[in-house]
């Protein structure tokens, strides 16, 4: 008799949840991407991306079922859950969910781990699951990710992955390594960041000039209206600025994250395309306020030069160009309490204990260190010479 009330208590406990309601346990409405902004009513707005699959197949099957949105105002996530119940065909799950997305107000405000700390973990969200920040509007965000092609916003995914290892635009983060930055000493988070194409976003934090390499400031026009490029800049819990896809690509350099990517490379009144590729991890040391980080690369023309150029002259020119760059990322996030170069993993291993490393007040000096970067070029054509196929 006991074990059977244990059951039947069980029972009641997830039939009354706003996970789980009474529908058949075959139908589900999977959440395949959750979005979190400034709710206009109560303090958030949920955003729901979800996947109705009504045959219970399989994770690789999740593409199949109709896409729809919706959301929902509340205290928290679980309120916007039960919230939503009576108004599903199905119970929700969230075991594909591969996308949280928070806006600019929140990331800047602190809010970030406060929504995620708990409930996600309960509700079976996996540590691996993506995290960006958007600009704003998050059903418009959403909507922009969606193509009749790819309505479950597959594409997106995957456009980071190909972002990081192949041009070092953005810097790829799971909810993990973002928790594990909010609430660590040693590092911090430098997330995707995304706005509607054509809408004014904030400036670039290091200033100067910049390419279009940062969301809603690309030239280019595809099929989806919201684009992905540049980084949400943290100190700690809170977002301080934003760098363009140009300036990330030399924090990977520095971090050791970079892969492959590309440089426009100024020559007088002209450009030279450049191909950038990894030689090797990064040299990184720290010693009594000072961060020493030896970088190097692989430099390809995209097309042979006409211009009157030398080989030494323009890895030179690279090398310059890449450790001026370098300097002024790291001086502009560091001012702000940034250290999304990782320099305090360095930093640490120099302190007997986490007693000495706190007395110490790493974060508080960070703007106090000296960076001294050196970029090493290795040139694969001289410049006459066309670049590799």
């Amino acid at each position: 008799m006991r074990r059977a009330a244990i059951i039947l208590l069980l029972l009641g406990l997830l039939l009354g949840s706003g996970c789980l309601g009474g529908v058949p346990l075959d139908k589900y409405c999977y959440v395949l991407d959750l979005g979190v902004e400034r709710g206009d009513t109560l303090p958030y707005r949920f955003v729901f991306l979800l996947n109705e699959d009504t045959a219970g197949g399989g994770e690789e099957e999740s593409g199949r079922g109709q896409v729809s949105m919706v959301s929902a105002e509340e205290e928290s996530l679980f309120a916007a859950i039960n919230a939503l119940a009576g108004a599903l065909p199905a119970q929700l799950s969230f075991e594909r969910t591969t996308l949280l997305a928070f806006s600019r107000e929140l990331a800047q405000a602190g809010e970030i781990e406060s929504i995620a700390t708990g409930a996600l973990s309960r509700l079976k969200i996996r540590q691996n699951v993506r995290v960006i920040v958007v600009e704003k509007d998050l059903r418009s965000a959403f909507q922009g990710l969606v193509s009749e092609g790819d309505p479950s916003m597959n594409r997106l995914k995957a456009n980071v992955q190909l972002l990081q290892e192949n041009y070092g635009y953005v810097e790829d983060w799971g909810l993990r390594s973002v928790q594990e930055a909010f609430t660590g000493e040693t590092g911090d988070a430098l997330l995707p960041y995304a706005g509607l194409v054509g809408e004014p976003l904030q400036e670039d934090m290091v200033g100067g000039q910049v390419y279009p390499y940062i969301g809603g400031k690309l030239l280019g026009q595809g099929q989806i209206g919201t684009s992905l490029c540049g980084s949400a800049v943290f100190s700690g819990k809170r977002m301080v600025g934003v760098l363009s896809g140009q300036h990330t690509m030399l924090v990977l350099m520095a971090k050791g994250s970079f892969r492959a990517g590309h440089l426009r490379l100024p020559w007088g009144t002209e450009e030279l395309d450049l191909a950038l590729y990894r030689l090797g991890s990064p040299k990184r040391s720290w010693s009594e306020g000072v961060f020493s980080c030896e970088i190097a690369l692989e430099a390809a023309l995209e097309e042979p030069s006409q211009m009157d150029v030398t080989s030494e002259e323009l890895i030179e020119a690279i090398e310059r160009h890449l450790t001026d760059g370098l300097e002024r990322v790291f001086r502009a996030t560091a001012e702000a309490g940034a250290d999304v170069f990782a320099v305090g993993k360095e930093a640490v291993t120099a302190f007997a204990s986490w007693d000495d490393w706190r007395a110490y007040g790493f974060s508080q000096r960070l703007k106090d260190t000296q960076p001294e970067f050196r970029v090493r070029v290795k040139l694969s054509h001289s410049p006459g010479d066309p670049a590799l196929e």
